[in-house]
């Protein structure tokens, strides 16, 4: 078995561990994530970047707050700049390993100009956990693959967690808690006919569309297919997607689409006339929809949650699942994606 392959089909187990910490230090972590501070800044590199900007969405649309996302270099380059974000903010470092350069020189900078950091990492004693003031700690959830798969899941399920604290909002909890209770079976039910697309459909482009607090999910979820599979993978707002790059959808594309549930029929049309147009280009279509809607696809999941960031624990965990069945089926080795490392050491 492929380490790839292990860490997506043992989800379950690690995102219990995850679940059950959160709520044990869920006291603790409204210390940090609580409606008393106004300003967070969520920082990453890559995966854990792309992360960061699903977080800052949460954050941001709650009333009151701010919240930024900055990729670790983009700061390193010119702190300065970023003063203003980060002055008076509360810093989230996302890192799965904690010892990722730009992350760690960040932290010092960032320490020396006062801030309060926590960090979420899937390392013990890290170098990260030394600069801060607060650790959530993951080691269940740490992939020893390049490619980060479970990790990735269990960083994107704090975050709806963290962000449900915030808000004593316990029927996001519980959407989160429903969700990891069925994922294995779920995970298992996809497996084959996914593999099926993967063997049968012929696609050398992925799109991903996704709005609101799944785009940075949904991004991670296109940056699966590049490096497991080492096919081009983008992410798109839903209509933002016609305004130009709709026009290299073809039929050697794979278009995966996360629909929004509305109760309202014209927000429900605009999506559906949009997933219309990307089945007229003839590729092939999954669809990540409300439950009992007509939305479809050549392979649909139905979502039973009460809140929109659950949907993109289906979503990402789907395109794990294909990404390495495409892999497979190239005859590409998922664990050993060329030119890549873990992480990055400057």
């Amino acid at each position: 078995m492929y380490l790839t392959e292990k860490e997506i089909f043992s989800q379950q187990e690690a995102l219990e561990k995850t679940f059950d910490l959160v709520m044990r230090e869920s006291s603790k972590l409204a210390d940090f994530f609580a409606a008393t501070r106004r300003r967070y800044v969520f920082f990453g590199c890559g995966s854990s970047y792309m992360l960061a900007k699903s977080a800052a969405k949460m954050f941001a649309l709650k009333p009151n707050a701010d919240a930024y996302a900055i990729a670790g270099g983009d700061y390193l380059l010119d702190p300065d700049l970023h003063q203003p974000l980060v002055e008076n903010a509360v810093i989230i470092f996302l890192s799965r390993s904690g010892a990722t350069s730009e992350i760690l020189r960040v932290a010092e900078e960032l320490r020396k100009r006062g801030n309060n950091l926590v960090s979420i990492t899937m390392r013990e004693r890290s170098a990260l956990e030394d600069l801060s003031d607060y650790t959530l700690t993951l080691p269940w959830a740490f992939d020893e693959s390049v490619c980060q798969t479970r990790t990735v899941t269990n960083f994107y399920v704090v975050q709806i967690l963290i962000s449900a604290i915030y808000d004593e909002n316990q029927a996001q909890i519980d959407d989160v808690s429903r969700a990891i209770s069925g994922i294995s079976g779920l995970l298992n039910k996809w497996r084959q006919p996914l593999a099926e697309i993967a063997r049968e459909k012929t696609f050398s482009d992925v799109v991903v569309l996704a709005d609101g607090v799944l785009c940075g999910i949904a991004e991670e979820a296109s940056l699966a297919f590049t490096e497991i599979c080492l096919i081009s993978g983008k992410h798109f707002n839903l209509l933002d997607y016609r305004h130009g790059p709709k026009v290299l959808n073809s039929t050697s594309t794979l278009s995966i689409i996360a629909i929004q549930p509305s109760a309202q029929p014209d927000k429900t049309k605009l999506q559906s006339d949009l997933l219309n147009d990307i089945k007229a280009c003839g590729g092939t279509t999954i669809v990540i929809r409300p439950a009992n809607t007509d939305f479809t696809g050549d392979f649909t999941i139905d979502c039973d949650f009460t809140f929109f960031p659950a949907y993109g624990i289906a979503l990402i965990c789907a395109a794990q699942i294909l990404a390495f069945e495409k892999a497979i089926a190239k005859g590409i080795n998922p664990d050993k994606p060329s030119g890549l490392t873990a992480w990055i050491s400057l």
